[in-house]
């Protein structure tokens, strides 16, 4: 996998994705977010009735990128 510039703030959102997050599902859209989204890094999960907000998942090469920098 190349090397790919990303800011603090997206690796603290991968790094909750993977650690922290029910499910893996990260819930809310940003900036960093459709940065991650651009880079193949994270996807659109969908929404849920009850949320406003939409939910995110890892990729694959999410998950490859964050097992290459940990």
């Amino acid at each position: 996998m190349s090397i790919v510039n990303i800011n603090k703030n997206q690796i603290d959102i991968l790094e909750h994705t993977q650690n922290r997050a029910s499910n893996g599902f990260y819930c809310g859209d940003s900036e960093d977010m459709q940065g991650l989204i651009g880079l193949g890094l994270m996807e659109s999960a969908g929404r849920k009735s009850f949320v406003p907000d939409e939910y995110f998942r890892m990729t694959d090469k999410g998950r490859t990128f964050m097992k290459l920098t940990t």
